[in-house]
């Protein structure tokens, strides 16, 4: 079974959409790591705020493909369900503060799995196989320190929030790069539209 960002690589002319959040995460990331005294209230909210951001560029990226691309309901799906959990986490502050940490991991957990498996589906075909390999191993590695972290540690906390933003940012733009059109297909897009 195909992953279903494999389906889209080089068929979307949207692919700077995934782009966008990319460049926004890694400052994000920066800046939760130079800010450890940032109260760890105004860390869930503006994760959940990040969580409602990558929803909508999830739904933006499956309403603009082509319907005849099997997985774009991936997309839709994925899209729903973060915008889904961000408002509803939003609406109590103090919950989302206990379980973030937990919910996080098992989002790392589950790209990390994904991204190993798209390494491993792609290895003949891809030259960049490697850094989906990378990614995946390293996501696994995030996921199991977010499930070990206490939620007295705010400081180690921060460090791995700060830490999963600046790697989740660059993995964003290496996908964006994957998803980018060929030339020959940029030149028939434009022909098409001529």
């Amino acid at each position: 079974m195909k992953n279903p960002e494999q389906i889209f690589w080089g068929k979307t002319h949207y692919w700077w959409i995934l782009l966008l959040p990319g460049i926004i995460l890694i400052p994000c990331g920066c800046w939760f790591l130079f800010s450890p005294t940032v109260g760890y209230f105004t860390v869930t909210t503006i994760l959940l705020w990040m969580l409602i951001l990558i929803g909508i560029t999830q739904l933006i990226m499956a309403f603009n493909t082509s319907r005849k691309l099997h997985g774009w309901g991936w997309w839709l799906a994925g899209g729903i369900i973060d915008v889904f959990i961000g408002f509803m986490m939003l609406s109590n502050i103090g919950f989302s503060a206990m379980i973030l940490p937990y919910f996080f991991a098992f989002v790392f957990l589950y790209k990390g799995v994904g991204n190993l498996i798209s390494a491993f589906v792609s290895m003949s075909h891809r030259s960049t196989w490697w850094l989906y390999l990378i990614n995946g191993l390293l996501l696994l590695i995030l996921s199991t320190l977010f499930f070990m972290s206490p939620f007295s540690a705010m400081i180690a906390i921060d460090f791995l929030i700060g830490t999963a933003f600046i790697y989740w940012g660059i993995s964003l733009i290496f996908g964006a790069m994957d998803l980018r059109p060929e030339k020959e297909q940029e030149s028939e897009h434009k022909t098409d539209v001529a």
